[in-house]
């Protein structure tokens, strides 16, 4: 009895176990992608060798096979005009799932099947040099692996790992000596309004690098490209949901050996600006705001206005601190109401700090015998900098033959900058200190719904409507000019009183705000043999931009102020008493001024491209 109990026992352990393993399944994901170009193969089967298990390849070149028993696996990838092939060792772990992408080769006459055992056909910058090598135009690109082993924070840092790009003031982009006005930034395909409030530029260091899958540089014209650029065209594209199931973490420090642990003269900080917001004790007084001229407003009514400005004036001394960042990204593909949804979502935030020593300034004039300086002065700058965004992408296919997508971003930047320069000024006569400083908040939203669509394996329609839209709010600009006299003893430049005159303390507020929408499709058609195709294309687009900024600068000036009042520091002579006693006076600076623009944009193109 013991013995047959025993032997049911281990009957039973046995039947369970094979059991357990029969239902240990995984899943394998991947892209067929043409291996000439790099470009998907829609319509492609992929089945499991030795078992029942077949998927049909997206218009993106995404598969994906379910309900694969753990373990080695085989896969064989047909496609009429391709050579087929098996690709053999892909290991497939329970309950998971492994990424395997499939590359096949035109079939110009009848080969023989294909063996490849255990080859990982994956790499983004494998893509990207394929994409580089069989475009049109001279491209150049830098992709998500390189970007994630640089130290890169944004993409205005990782853009300069392009030959032949250059970056100025560490966000306009130069391409071959050509400056930021030559070149044009759109994100996903579809361009991107400027923040700038005096040029068309799109400052690179608004995005974060890591919600980045690569920059790619268009460095010579084709007819499907906007036509407004002679220098570059730099297409910032957003990360794709993963093959696989993706949840990851990521934090970094770092230090700066001119500033951290160094005493800086430093910006003051108001509120929660950590988070990138100015805080409300920045935003233009109430009893200015209204203000569009001071005709007939007696000397108590000024003292009032002047009274209401925030007294900050100065930079102060602090110790740096250590630069930093954290992000999270989570991504893959399930599906909803048995629809497979791609999806991915990722947040960055990021502090760090910059320090200038020995920075000169001029305007240069022109003379008989060359060029000369004019109002040289020499010092320098820190700054303390928030960049944070995230990204929210949702994909799903419909069939093999069409693909949505909608895209949204929003990033957000914020920049604390003290500047104190010194140096001679020609129109006043005499030599000056000034100290600057300045907020400046930047954002940008991006949403884009676009879609593709493969009708047979010759027709391919693919479309694109976006908004995006840009903030720069620069809310209460200081400027102070102290005169200054040189040190017999260490031969510095040291700050003796307030100059009381135009321009010698100013305060600017300023806001601008740009939207833009686009709409625009392409048609394409293949002809001719898949190794040596004809490709015709013909498209439109439509764009709608519309820009509105307004800046407001008011000058205080002294009025009755003796010398020794001058020579206090800044936040001493306007704490209100010399305000109250009606020794100051205030005047709307001639610099301010409010604008705004419309721009409208309608085009087609078609292009043929023979082999």
């Amino acid at each position: 009895m013991l013995i047959r109990a025993l032997t049911r026992t281990c009957l039973v352990s046995i039947v369970t176990a094979a059991s357990l393993h029969a239902q240990e399944t995984g899943r394998v994901v991947g892209r067929i992608v043409e291996t000439q170009q790099g470009a998907p193969i829609a319509g492609a089967q992929i089945e499991l060798v030795g078992a029942p298990i077949r998927a049909v390849s997206a218009l993106d070149g995404r598969y994906t096979l379910a309900g694969v028993p753990a373990g080695p696996a085989s896969l064989r990838v047909r496609m009429i005009g391709f050579g087929p092939k098996t690709v053999t060792g892909v290991v497939v772990p329970a309950s998971g799932t492994v990424a395997q992408d499939v590359s096949l080769a035109p079939e110009a006459v009848q080969l023989a099947e294909i063996n490849v055992s255990a080859e990982a056909e994956r790499g983004s910058v494998n893509r990207a040099l394929e994409e580089q090598r069989n475009a049109n135009n001279i491209v150049s690109a830098v992709t998500a692996e390189q970007i994630g082993k640089s130290p890169d924070s944004d993409a205005g840092q990782a853009v300069q790992r392009v030959s032949g790009v250059s970056v100025q003031d560490g966000k306009y982009v130069f391409v071959r000596g050509l400056g930021e006005r030559y070149t044009t930034t759109s994100l996903n395909g579809s361009r991107m309004p400027s923040p700038e409030p005096e040029r068309k530029v799109v400052p690179l260091d608004l995005f974060p690098a890591t919600l980045l899958e690569g920059i790619s540089t268009s460095k010579t014209f084709t007819p499907d490209q906007p036509g407004d650029f002679s220098g570059a065209a730099v297409d910032l594209k957003t990360r794709e949901f993963p093959a696989r199931r993706l949840i990851s973490f990521s934090a970094s420090a770092g230090f700066n050996t001119a500033a951290t642990g160094e005493s800086l003269r430093r910006p003051p900080t108001v509120g929660s600006e950590w988070l990138g917001f100015a805080g409300a004790e920045r935003d233009i007084p109430n009893p200015v705001a209204g203000v569009t001229s001071l005709a007939g407003f007696d000397q108590s009514q000024i003292n009032t206005l002047i009274g209401s400005f925030r007294n900050a004036w100065s930079s102060r001394p602090s110790n740096g601190t250590a630069n930093g960042g954290v992000g999270i990204t989570v991504g893959g593909e399930d599906p909803l109401f048995s629809q497979p949804i791609g999806y991915i979502g990722s947040f960055t935030y990021s502090y760090g700090q910059e320090v200038r020593h020995d920075e000169t300034r001029s305007l240069i004039m022109r003379t008989a015998t060359g060029f000369e300086p004019l109002n040289l002065s020499r010092g320098g700058t820190a700054r303390n900098s928030i960049l944070w965004g995230g990204i929210l992408n949702l994909s799903t296919r419909i069939g093999a033959g069409s693909k949505i997508s909608f895209n949204n971003t929003y990033n957000r930047s914020a920049d604390n900058e003290a500047t104190e320069l010194a140096g001679e000024n020609e129109e006043f006569n005499t030599d000056l200190d000034v100290t600057r400083l300045t907020f400046v908040e930047r954002t940008v939203r991006s949403h884009q719904v676009t879609g593709e669509h493969l009708f047979g394996l010759s027709h391919l329609v693919d479309w694109s409507l976006s908004g995006s839209s840009v903030d720069r709010y620069e809310p209460d600009r200081s400027d102070i000019a102290y005169t200054t006299e040189i040190d017999p003893v260490t031969g510095a430049s040291e700050p003796i009183a307030w100059l009381g005159g135009p321009r010698s303390a100013t305060r600017t507020f300023s806001d601008l705000g740009e939207t833009s929408y686009e709409g625009r499709g392409n048609y394409r058609l293949v002809l001719g043999s898949t190794d040596r195709p004809a490709v015709v294309k013909v498209g439109g687009a439509y764009r709608k931009t519309d820009r509105d900024a307004d800046s407001r600068a008011f000058d205080i000036t002294n009025r009755a102020l003796g010398t020794a009042d001058r020579q206090r520091s800044p936040e001493e002579i306007f704490a209100g008493p010399a305000a109250a006693d009606s020794r100051l006076s205030l005047f709307i600076n001639a610099n301010g001024g409010r604008y705004d623009a419309h721009d409208r944009l309608t085009a087609g193109y078609a292009q043929v491209e023979l082999p």
